[in-house]
């Protein structure tokens, strides 16, 4: 408690927090946070500190109370039982269903081992409608593809993991098949509708001990459309690509600042060949890179994006290396299912619903953006 007493950080007011039930477990708590009205993305829990949210304006404490060591540890055994085996080595992920939510909570220790904390993020009950998270209508066409890659691109925490839990639902929805995710961990539960959903879990634990591995299955399972949660390494990014030339529709999640930045970053996994240059841009059909923004008011984030379309054209620049001529061609040719995130920015910016200043922090051409 005594590194809380000189903190900055706000504390919601009563009104806010909708007498938070202080007394209650820690369960009940996150509970009570988690169906609550209140924004947030994240819950921070640290122990000796009160619970914080993490608001589209900034950080805010829930409470004045902090909370203890033995409630931390009262929490972890409900989410993983072996705890104290699995916090030995490193951090750990556990994606559970809390009563009427669904949670991924990261539990770690820190100062040596002496004190324990927790980030909580929380999905989505049921993969929103893809109508609804601002995607243009070019951009939601990506859900009515059979076949080829589709990269989804962003910095972490921008909402990649919720716009292809939203496509694959758009798929479940109007057309029969089988749909394979491979997640660390599984995030957002699909419904079955029309398809048949295999949602599996990466780790050491889970169904499968790697993405690649997961990736290298998932041929065999006779799918039609494949999730690739992340590609990490050179290994995942070589599957992907063999999977998406071998019929299936493949949607896989990077890390990476902008469109050209993504694309350079699987062409140095692929191993930045000739060969390998032409059958990506031949199996590409698109790349959707996205931020989240809050809002002037604080109250909520917008989806920013930036949408690259393929095409004969853009497939003779990925071809010969020429990344950096997609960002002029993204500038000219709107009505090709392409557009600038600077061009979503300033969309954003007309209507008054973000800043300036996050406008900047959020645009992939910095040059090119002008307020």
């Amino acid at each position: 408690m005594e590194h809380y007493q000189s903190s900055q950080i706000r504390t919601l007011s009563y009104i806010e927090n909708e007498d938070h039930p202080v007394f209650g477990t820690l369960v009940e708590q996150i509970l009570h946070l988690l169906n609550s009205k209140l924004i947030f993305s994240d819950i921070l829990i640290h122990q000796n500190s009160p619970l914080m949210l993490r608001q589209p304006g900034g950080l805010v404490a829930v409470t004045d109370s902090p909370i203890t060591r033995e409630e931390l540890q009262e929490f972890f055994e409900v989410v993983e039982p072996n705890w104290a085996e699995r916090i030995q080595d490193r951090a750990f992920d556990r994606a559970v269903d809390l009563h009427t939510a669904r949670i991924r909570a990261n539990c770690f220790s820190f100062q040596g081992r002496k004190r324990l904390g927790c980030v909580i993020r929380r999905f989505p009950k049921e993969p929103v409608p893809l109508a609804k998270l601002g995607l243009s209508p070019h951009e939601q066409q990506f859900a009515r593809l059979t076949s080829g890659l589709v990269l989804i691109i962003g910095d972490t925490c921008q909402g990649k993991s919720t716009t292809i839990a939203s496509m694959l639902d758009e798929i479940n929805k109007n057309r029969s098949g089988h749909i394979i995710t491979i997640e660390d961990p599984v995030e957002t539960l699909i419904p079955q509708r029309q398809c048949v959903i295999t949602q599996r879990e990466v780790g050491f634990d889970g169904d499968v001990e790697s993405f690649y591995l997961g990736a290298l299955d998932a041929l065999r399972e006779r799918p039609d459309v494949i999730v690739i949660g992340e590609i990490r390494d050179a290994q995942t990014a070589q599957e992907a690509l063999a999977l998406a030339e071998a019929g299936p529709l493949v949607l896989a999640s990077l890390h990476a600042r902008s469109t050209e930045l993504g694309l350079q970053k699987m062409l140095r996994l692929l191993g930045n060949t000739e060969a390998q240059a032409q059958a990506l841009a031949h199996a590409l059909r698109g790349v959707l890179c996205q931020a989240l923004l809050p809002s002037l008011k604080g109250e909520r984030y917008y989806l920013a994006t930036e949408c690259l379309t393929n095409n004969p054209e853009v497939t003779e620049m990925i071809a010969n290396g020429q990344i950096s001529n997609l960002r002029i061609w993204m500038e000219d040719k709107p009505g090709d299912g392409c557009h600038t995130m600077n061009t979503s920015l300033h969309t954003l910016l007309d209507a008054g619903k973000i800043s300036v200043d996050d406008a900047r922090n959020a645009t992939t051409d910095r040059i090119g953006f002008v307020a």
